[in-house]
Parts: C-alpha cells; sequence; structure tokens
C-alpha cells in the first residue's frame, strides 16, 4: 500500500484528490480534523447533504421537463450497448 499526504479545505462535502492519483484505484480514506471546527450557521440536514448551486443563477433557469420522470422508455436504457 502507498501513501500519499495532502492538505485540502472541504467544500460542499467534496474533496479534490491529488493528479498523482489515478482514476479507478481502490482507496483507503483516512480524514483527521483539525481541532477548530468552523461553527455552521445552519444545522446540517440528516442524512446525505443536499449540494446548492450558487445564489448567482437565481432566476437564469428555467426547467422545460421533469427530470425525475425520463422521457426514454426504461426498455430502450441500454440499447446502446
Amino acid at each position: 500500500m502507498q501513501a500519499i499526504e495532502f492538505e485540502a479545505i472541504a467544500d460542499q462535502h467534496m474533496l479534490r484528490l491529488p493528479d498523482q492519483v489515478p482514476d479507478g484505484v481502490k482507496l483507503r480514506v483516512l480524514l483527521l480534523l483539525d481541532d477548530i471546527m468552523p461553527e455552521t450557521s445552519e444545522p446540517q440536514p440528516e442524512g446525505r447533504a443536499r449540494r446548492q448551486p450558487s445564489p448567482k443563477l437565481a432566476g437564469s433557469v428555467i426547467m422545460h421537463d421533469n427530470l425525475l420522470a425520463p422521457a426514454v422508455p426504461e426498455k430502450d436504457w441500454n440499447a446502446l450497448k
């Protein structure tokens, strides 16, 4: 097993891995937090946290379709394989 140490700042519960980590490699991750944790003004929701878009995008996106109900029938999902 090889170890790589790097420092990162979590942004919306995500970390960027160094470029030297190849795609598809199995990783074991150990997170070490500094003693001083930033205080959040809002309590974190239970379960998986939902990412929020930038407030700069407010009012600039118009939804034309229901993304939860696909337009392609489920029987055709693997048609390209």
